[in-house]
């Protein structure tokens, strides 16, 4: 049933594949050259070249004044990822197609960014103990010196809990696509109704892992060879796991709240 959701989102984006690019492309455009513009400003066009490069450090030589620049524009960042997030859910669920922008007027964006941000506090309050709980068990296994590296258990472990609050996620996820569509469900309601799946949620969590996984060391790898390519390829993933996303919670709300087959 697992393997059977991640197929069904798949089809979902592919099979509207342009709709998928019309409610994700323009937004990326307005995300990008705010970036850029905020970044100008600031004097600080380098280091935006080298965040869009992919490379996960800043230039040595960045002012606390394009920390702050950053620090800003994450409400922007948010708000265009639930932009993107709410346009996919109102058409998949609503048939309501987008043109070349997505519409915005009278779209329930920002409660979509008030209810993620709250999810997201939520999972870090259940994330805080249990890494807690396996630093303590993975510190007899990790190797000493400055390339410390985990052992298989300790890393099983770490791979587990990851999974554990991916579950949680995408179990009050479930509310979100109800945000989005303007018919509100309850955090507690979205969990109830999600209950007789828990084990198929677990299950599209772990090979969302496994996914995510294999994406990551092939980008590497591409990246290696081909530094170039390798970003092209990057950013097709970082689309592609952010669409999936979206249609895994699309799939669970349609099933689960409003009683929809799942057709492949």
């Amino acid at each position: 049933m697992a393997f059977q959701i991640i197929r069904h989102a798949f089809r979902m984006i592919f099979g509207n594949f342009g709709q998928a690019l019309r409610v994700s492309i323009g937004p990326y455009v307005v995300l990008i050259v705010g970036y850029l513009i905020v970044f100008a400003m600031v004097g600080q066009t380098g280091a935006f070249a080298q965040l869009t490069s992919g490379s996960p450090t800043l230039p040595q030589n960045v002012g606390g004044i394009a920390i702050l620049a950053m620090l800003a524009l994450i409400p922007f960042t948010l708000f265009v990822l639930a932009w993107i997030a709410v346009s996919w859910h109102r058409f998949i669920l609503l048939e309501e197609y987008s043109g070349v922008l997505p519409a915005v007027s009278g779209r329930p964006i920002w409660p979509y960014v008030g209810r993620s941000i709250l999810y997201g506090l939520l999972i870090m309050l259940l994330a805080i103990p249990l890494f807690f709980v396996v630093g303590i068990v993975a510190a007899p296994f990790v190797s000493s010196g400055p390339e410390a590296i985990l052992s298989l258990p300790a890393l099983m472990v770490f791979i587990a809990i990851t999974a554990v609050l991916s579950f949680v996620w995408f179990r009050i996820g479930l509310a979100l696509p109800s945000v989005a569509v303007g018919e509100p469900v309850s955090t507690g309601a979205a969990w109830a109704a999600s209950r007789p799946m828990a084990g198929t949620i677990f299950g599209v969590a772990v090979l969302l892992m496994v996914i995510n996984g294999i994406a990551t060391v092939a980008v590497n790898q591409i990246s290696a060879i081909v530094p170039l390519f390798g970003i092209v390829v990057d950013i097709a993933v970082q689309w592609t796991v952010l669409m999936l996303g979206v249609s895994i919670l699309t799939t669970l709300y349609g099933h689960l709240i409003e009683k929809r087959p799942l057709i492949d």
